[in-house]
């Protein structure tokens, strides 16, 4: 009997897992459809994503990033007649990693942006969209969005295209290891593996990367998007490879901690070293899931214990 409850309770999170992603999904689709509309100028597709009384809110900041934003506000019906009457080339709109939340039948859809007028910048921002459930699927409520003109991070975003998990990479507390380091490795010239790298994290994950400057600790926290972003250039340019070379696993029930020390190289071997990431884990009755990874390279003064190097090392 007891067996039989725990296994209906790992089907029911199982079920209750893939549920939510796919909720959320088809929430980002929503907007992914009104970006669509946008490009085609095609009011009825823009009107058919807004609830019946749905609006939008532009924030403009000032050219020069100073100064108090003005606000202009639209009615659904409004933004989709004026995007299309408009003359001149596509508009279009790109979220390189959206990240959505659901709460029962409402939704957030956020993310950085960019706007292009054809093959033109325009502009960059922040955009927030509420979304209610509705007889025929997600709706958008309201919308708020900045209009920002210093873009710089931006205009470097990497693109990251939602993939399905491969089952290899996310069975195993081996498998989802392996794949931690092969998605951010390779020589100088070869794109990195971000798609399947995201496969690997939950929606929330965070890292922080440790470093110390001048005698001072500093952690930089990122989310995915921004690590992508802040290493992605550098990755390609010199090639990065990183290689674990120990493990230690500490795990209960299933939750897992995972100290696994690395050593890391570029093409020309200007830039290598050792470190240790600090890596945690949980499994949901289907797979593994990477919630947070820390990491701090070997220094003089923070060597790397012998506990956490394979036998024989210095």
């Amino acid at each position: 009997m007891k067996r039989d409850i725990l296994t209906m309770l790992i089907i029911a999170a199982a079920c209750g897992s893939a549920f939510a992603q796919n909720d959320r999904q088809s929430a980002i689709d929503v907007v992914d459809q009104l970006f669509a509309g946008m490009k085609a100028k095609n009011a009825e597709q823009i009107k058919s994503v807004f609830s019946p009384e749905g609006q939008l809110v532009a924030i403009d900041k000032p050219r020069d990033g100073t100064g108090i934003s003005t606000t202009r506000i639209f009615t659904g019906e409004a933004f989709a007649k004026m995007l299309s009457e408009a003359k001149g080339p596509d508009f279009i709109e790109t979220m390189p990693s959206p990240e959505a939340r659901i709460a029962g039948d409402m939704a957030i859809v956020t993310g950085r942006y960019t706007f292009y007028v054809g093959d033109k910048f325009s502009h960059c921002g922040t955009n927030t969209f509420n979304l209610v459930r509705s007889e025929t699927g997600w709706k958008i409520a309201n919308g708020a969005s900045t209009l920002e003109f210093q873009c710089d991070r931006d205009l470097k975003a990497v693109k990251i295209v939602t993939k399905p998990a491969d089952p290899k990479d996310v069975s195993t507390i081996d498998g989802i290891v392996k794949a931690f380091y092969e998605t951010i490795s390779g020589p100088k010239g070869t794109p990195r593996q971000w798609s399947r790298d995201k496969t690997l994290y939950m929606p929330d994950v965070r890292f922080v990367s440790m470093s110390e400057d001048d005698g001072k600790i500093r952690a930089s926290v990122m989310d995915h998007q921004q690590y992508v972003n802040a290493t992605n250039e550098s990755f390609v340019k010199n090639g990065f490879n990183e290689r674990e070379i120990n493990r230690v696993v500490r795990r209960f029930g299933n939750i897992v901690h995972v100290f696994s020390t690395y050593e890391f190289t570029n093409d020309a071997g200007t830039d290598k070293g050792r470190g240790i990431n600090s890596i945690e884990l949980y499994w949901d009755g289907v797979r593994w899931w990477i919630s947070a990874a820390s990491w701090d390279d070997e220094r003089p003064n923070n060597p790397i214990p012998k506990e956490f190097l394979p036998k024989g090392s210095k």
